[in-house]
């Protein structure tokens, strides 16, 4: 596991960056060598508002490689999905509602059917098959708070 280590120095009067030799050694950074100083700023300002900031050897693209780790990965253990009757290899609709998500097969949505005229109504108001698909999908077996069925 990685982790993140402190270490002090001091800005000079003329603006250079004191380092001590010990923590050049530990970093891999030598004497002489090229660096980048990488820092957060606000899109359309230059100026770091955390005043952090950080040191890496100008051959290294890490912002490439913080900007991959932002992407997020769920993954469910095979476990759930087979205890849920889903294959491994299914895609998965994921629906945020209050306090839950709901995740499950794309195939429920193409294999359920809706009534005709519950479907002209949604039409007329403007809500897809696909979204009533999806309300039915995540309400069925929730009891109704109000009248408790």
């Amino acid at each position: 596991m990685l982790q993140l280590v402190e270490m002090e120095g001091r800005v000079t009067e003329n603006g250079c960056i004191e380092i001590p030799m010990t923590v050049l050694d530990q970093t891999g950074i030598c004497t002489g060598d090229a660096i980048k100083l990488i820092y957060m700023a606000e899109e359309e300002e230059v100026k770091s508002a955390a005043k952090e900031f950080l040191l890496v050897r100008n051959d290294q693209d890490v912002v490439e490689e913080l900007a991959r780790e932002q992407r997020v990965s769920l993954q469910i253990p095979e476990e759930l999905l087979q205890d849920a009757g889903i294959s491994m290899d299914a895609d998965l609709d994921i629906v945020c509602q209050n306090g839950r998500i709901v995740i499950f097969s794309s195939e429920l949505l193409k294999e359920m059917e809706i009534p005709e005229e519950v479907m002209e109504i949604c039409n007329e108001l403007g809500i897809s098959e696909d979204k009533v698909k999806i309300i039915l999908n995540t309400t069925e077996g929730v009891s109704d708070e109000k009248t408790g069925t």
